[in-house]
Order: structure tokens, then sequence, then C-alpha cells
């Protein structure tokens, strides 16, 4: 019974100094394992830039109609009266959805990023939804509502510069 626990006692030291017991002990000739003559290094890749959401999904069962208009807003002359904020010019594109669906639009233009604004109304009823384009992007604005009931709509495309006129194309993409 004394031999064993002795034998455990040398199995347990043993086991001590193979597995970091010896933490001091210093080489005494370099190790016969080479390394491979070049060793490349590879950073990761950058991560992409998160893209921009334009809104949930469209619900299925849906048909899609799309319109591009091309067109220019100026600014606030004489013959033009402002229609946003008392102070800037807009151009109104009315449309009818005949049941519930979904629309999107996008508006590009030429000129600065903040230079235009986007306005979705319920005819009678408001303003529903209101867009800039993002600070640092390119001048384009673009969103997806689902929530469109089957009643008249305007968007109004609006010249945020008071004194330069802007060409731009706006689609209207409606599922209903």
């Amino acid at each position: 019974m004394k031999e064993s626990r002795a034998a455990a006692i040398v199995l347990s030291t043993l086991l001590t100094a193979a597995c970091g017991g010896f933490t001091t002990v210093a080489p005494s000739a370099p190790a016969a394992t080479t390394l491979a003559p070049s060793v490349t290094f590879v950073s990761p890749a950058p991560t992409p830039a998160p893209a921009h959401a334009i809104g949930p999904d469209i619900p299925a069962g849906l048909r899609s109609n799309q319109q591009v208009i091309s067109g220019s807003v100026g600014p606030v002359t004489d013959d033009v009266a402002p229609c946003y904020v008392q102070r800037y010019a807009c151009e109104r594109y009315g449309f009818t959805m005949n049941r519930d669906g979904a629309v999107e639009v996008t508006l590009t233009w030429e000129g600065g990023e903040r230079a235009m604004l986007i306005q979705l109304y319920r005819a009678g009823a408001g303003l529903l939804h209101e867009d800039l384009a993002p600070r640092g992007g390119p001048p384009k604005i673009t969103f997806r509502r689902t929530d469109i009931a089957a009643m008249d709509y305007e968007l109004r495309v609006v010249n945020m510069e008071p004194t330069t006129t802007h060409a731009f194309s706006l689609t209207l993409t409606t599922w209903e």
C-alpha cells in the first residue's frame, strides 16, 4: 500500500515537471525545427459599410407599376410661388393608389448632396414621409413605404437652394 502511494507521488511530480514545472530552465541548443522561409501576414479585409436599407419588404402578391419623371426645379421667382416653408420652390406629382399597397421613391439630381428634399403627402390628410440625402453621400434619396392606403397622394420635389435650379430624375414604383 505504501508502494502505491510512493508511486503516485513520484508520478505526480513527473507530470508536474512535464506540464510546466520547469519554467525557468533555459534551452541548451537551438531547436531542431525550421521555420518556413517566408511568412506572409494577411490583414483581414475591411468590413464593408452597412448598406442603407430603404424599407421593409414588399408584401407578396402585389403588382408593380413604375414611372420615371425627369424635370428640374428652380428657385422661387415672380412666376414660381414657394411651396415649402414659404421659402423654397418645388414640383408636385400626384398619383392614386386604387388598392392598399406600397411605394418606393428614388430621387437623384445634379448638385450638392443636401440640395433637394422629397416629401410624400396624402391628399387632404397631410405629410406622410419626408427625406433628405445622408451627409457625405451622393445626391440621391431612396425610401420605401409599405403602409400605403388606397387614396390620392402627392410627391413634392423640393429645391433647398433658393438661388439654383436643379435637374432631377424621380422614379416612383407603386405596388397594388
